[in-house]
């Protein structure tokens, strides 16, 4: 049987837009240095995927310069605060010395702590999450906690700050279709895709490849493209770690 090789596996759709621009660039200056017919891959798939990250990169420059993103976040920010702020009188409120509120506080902390934290998603996916809040603690059996810890202000104040993250989002994406560009959400699954039936390519080559094709070449290509995946997974994992030690010393939804 013919020796195969094998390349790493990454979750690309859990990085943020930034480190996945990074991660296919990278790859994308390996691959695109080498001669194509040597890889076993085509010019023409290697085109697309450079033509895929320069979509992205201009992209990524547009929204840092929109003046919605500084706004937005601003409000994404906001709604963090509120939710901590939620949480924060529901746990105090737990060692009530009223019975009624203690109670109270018990039910909204078991439903407010279900799921992951609502903070650590970003502004496009918050929105949602935070919508799903608001219907359970909206429910009869909940909303008559939230009065009795006088929570409904905090509460209306969230949801309001929501819908100003989404039409901020909205007018944003206007921007965007009269750039004629397509979002990023639309944009990342075509890269990974192109990536994927890249590194395909480069397997099949190296394990069925005629000349020209250069098994050596592959090898040492696919040595660098595991490692810089194997970076890359790492300095995920790290930016997370060290985003968890904050959000205890605040609470999190």
């Amino acid at each position: 049987m013919d020796e195969v090789i094998q390349i790493q596996k990454l979750s690309q759709h859990r990085l943020d837009n930034g480190a996945h621009n990074e991660f296919h660039t990278t790859i994308y200056s390996y691959v695109s240095a080498e001669d194509a017919e040597k890889i076993g891959v085509p010019a023409t798939l290697i085109a697309e995927y450079g033509a895929c990250l320069e979509e992205a990169a201009e992209m990524i420059k547009e929204t840092r310069a929109s003046s919605k993103t500084g706004a937005i976040k601003k409000k994404d920010a906001e709604c963090d605060r509120l939710l901590s702020f939620i949480l924060a009188v529901v746990r105090a409120m737990r060692l009530s010395p009223r019975a009624d509120e203690a109670e109270s506080a018990e039910d909204l902390y078991l439903l407010l702590r279900v799921g992951k934290r609502i903070q650590a998603e970003g502004p496009s996916v918050k929105p949602a999450r935070i919508d799903a809040l608001l219907i359970d603690l909206r429910k009869p059996e909940h909303a008559v906690h939230l009065t009795r810890l006088r929570l409904d202000e905090a509460v209306d104040l969230l949801e309001r700050t929501k819908d100003e993250v989404r039409a901020l989002q909205a007018d944003r994406t206007g921007e965007r279709a009269e750039n004629k560009r397509p979002s990023l959400t639309r944009i990342r699954p075509t890269t990974d895709r192109v990536y994927q039936r890249l590194i395909q390519r480069l397997q099949l080559a190296y394990v069925g490849g005629l000349p020209p094709v250069d098994r050596e070449v592959i090898r040492t290509l696919v040595k660098r493209i595991n490692e810089h995946i194997g970076h890359t997974r790492m300095t995920h994992k790290q930016s997370h770690s060290h985003r968890k030690p904050r959000r205890k010393k605040t609470d999190a939804v």
